[in-house]
């Protein structure tokens, strides 16, 4: 069975919309009407801070849209790619159980190189000059969501200190532990090539994989490598945010 059928057998009436490239859509309501199915007694809510206003972090939306899939899979071990500010590492840990663990990964920020390049005029328009403002950012403040949230909430990440183009899953304990892995570090083709691939060794049978920036304005490599992997898995977008996940296993019957 293809990817686009394999799909559409799961997603059934929820697909809003199928693309060219065999990317299905839906509705950020999709999700919403599941959640409110699973608690039809109870009042779903989820923490979040206000959304900062430098480049790289998310929308609301997109926020309520990751702790909506965690809530509705209800993960134990969660793994992030890219922990820059450290805002999805923080929202993940208040939003999952007590015991849930979050574990994200990124270079130190006084190791990180940067770019003579300092054209701020064109960090909305060019992917390489805003990855250099991000990587700027990163050096200069580092995960500081992280390094100010409350002891329990920091109890519950663990970072790593590595370049994820260089990930051993096996090696370094982190094969088939996960069902909740989010891919958003670097935007360049290989890498996200790279982290998707470890992100298939590391997660469980059961597991929901999330892609950051599909289809952003910016950084069109994530979107072309998303386009090219959907072609042999099935992937879903959000509409109206640059979320794009896939489920394994037995979540596949989730929507």
């Amino acid at each position: 069975m293809t990817a686009q059928l394999m799909t559409k057998e799961v997603m059934n009436k929820p697909v809003e919309n199928t693309l060219e490239n065999g990317v299905h859509e839906i509705r950020p309501k999709v999700l919403f009407k599941k959640i409110e199915a699973a608690y039809p007694d109870s009042n779903v809510m989820f923490s979040v801070s206000i959304p900062s206003s430098a480049i790289g972090g998310m929308t609301l939306l997109e926020s309520s849209i990751l702790v909506t899939l965690a809530k509705l899979i209800s993960p134990s071990e969660f793994f992030e790619f890219g922990t820059y500010m450290g805002a999805t590492s923080v929202l993940l840990a208040v939003n999952s159980s007590a015991q849930a663990r979050i574990t994200t990964v990124d270079l130190e920020p006084e190791t990180v190189e940067l770019s003579d390049s300092n054209d701020d005029a064109l960090i909305l328009q060019d992917d390489v000059e805003n990855d250099n403002y991000l990587r700027r950012m990163f050096a200069e403040k580092g995960a500081f969501y992280i390094d100010r949230a409350d002891d329990a909430t920091r109890g519950k990440i663990h970072r790593m200190y590595h370049d994820s183009r260089t990930l051993d899953p096996i090696k370094q304990g982190l094969n088939n532990r996960f069902e909740f892995i989010f891919i958003d570090g670097g935007h360049d083709y290989e890498t996200v090539r790279i982290d998707t691939e470890n992100a298939l060794k590391m997660a469980k049978e059961d597991a929901v994989i999330i892609w950051h920036d599909y289809r952003s304005k910016i950084h069109g490599d994530v979107t072309s490598f998303v386009d090219d992997f959907s072609k042999e898995h099935p992937i879903i977008h959000v509409q109206n945010t640059m979320l794009a996940f896939m489920l394994k296993g037995k979540l596949r019957s989730m929507l």
